[in-house]
């Protein structure tokens, strides 16, 4: 017995010392990116930053935080924000924000809140902690913004996973209900009140290929760049409006993209109509849309939905086999 008793004696004492170097080099982890931040001429401000976890995980804990970019203008605060990593996998990165949080730009300022907003991280090992997979969960969203808008989401998920044998091809699913817009936005798309409040569903769904992984260089310096896309759903629900974009696209260095997507539009001139109200579309070229659009949809078989190709090439754009104007460049700013 007596035996037993000084090996779990020993295994304790070589386990607490384990995790104590762990969470000494956790917080100098966070603490020296932070440094690195400040040294780049951003404002760190926080009141501490403290490990603890004993026995089974590192929890650090960030209080009073305030984050500014002087190049973007973006500043973050938050009371307190944290990061937990099982003492025995520390490469499982879980993240909670506050019930309450700020983001600020030289325009406005913005108070989110929230009932759940956390994400799990796993990265692989290494300095630059390249992403293998993540999921992010949302819930009870609200946006408040010294400009008078506010904005709501019922809830919201996002997945990614890097698919096995590759370096930066990921599997990417998004998913969105009950997204209120903003009374401005709303008053732009549907100022006759005719559609419901809140966008019942919008998702996304793909996989995406890189030119580099997504690691801390994605964050501190720049992101990375778009080399293909299968898309195998891109839709949203409002209404009686119904969009469903589905296809594959290889993208060049530029940025732009080669390939064919199918579309599927339910009730498209009232789409028209919210980009012109939008300033999406220019009022000039409205005629000019609506006759390309009722020429896709004469093919289609019915004027008020639209199924066709959307292919891009040459850098252009084609509707069917009616050209439709330059490409737009896929670059992540």
């Amino acid at each position: 017995m007596r035996v037993w008793f000084w090996v779990l004696g020993i295994i304790a004492v070589l386990w607490s010392g384990i995790w104590f170097a762990g969470a000494y080099g956790t917080e100098r982890v966070m603490g020296a990116w932070l440094d690195a931040r400040a040294s780049e001429g951003w404002l760190v401000n926080y009141e501490s930053l403290e490990t603890g976890g004993y026995p089974i995980r590192f929890r650090t804990e960030l209080r009073e935080v305030e984050l500014a970019d002087p190049e973007t203008g973006w500043a973050w605060i938050a009371p307190e924000f944290q990061i937990t990593q099982p003492s025995y996998q520390p490469q499982r990165i879980e993240a909670i924000w506050p019930p309450e949080q700020s983001l600020a730009s030289p325009f406005e300022r913005l108070t989110i809140t929230n009932s759940q907003m956390g994400a799990v991280v796993e990265v692989r090992p290494g300095g630059d902690l390249a992403l293998d997979e993540s999921e992010m969960t949302l819930a009870n969203v609200a946006v408040r913004s010294t400009e008078g808008w506010q904005m709501a989401l019922e809830a919201a998920a996002l997945q990614v996973a890097r698919l096995p044998e590759t370096n930066a091809t990921y599997d990417i699913l998004f998913e969105a209900n009950a997204l209120t817009p903003a009374e401005p936005v709303q008053a732009v798309l549907n100022p006759a009140g005719i559609l419901p409040e809140a966008i019942e569903l919008m998702r996304f769904e793909a996989v995406m290929g890189f030119d580099r992984p997504w690691d801390l260089t994605a964050l501190e310096q720049s992101r990375p760049g778009i080399t293909s896309i299968d898309l195998a759903d891109l839709s949203a629900n409002w209404g009686e409006l119904s969009l469903r974009l589905a296809g594959e696209m290889a993208v060049d260095a530029d940025g732009y993209p080669t390939g064919e997507i199918s579309v599927r539009a339910q009730n498209w001139r009232e789409m028209v109509e919210m980009g012109v109200n939008a300033g999406a579309i220019p009022v000039e070229a409205r005629g000019g849309i609506e006759r390309i659009l009722g020429l896709v949809a004469g093919l289609s078989g019915r004027d008020t939905d639209i199924d066709a190709p959307l292919s891009f090439r040459d850098q252009r754009v084609f509707f069917g086999p009616i050209p439709v104007g330059g490409a737009p460049r896929l670059v992540l700013r």
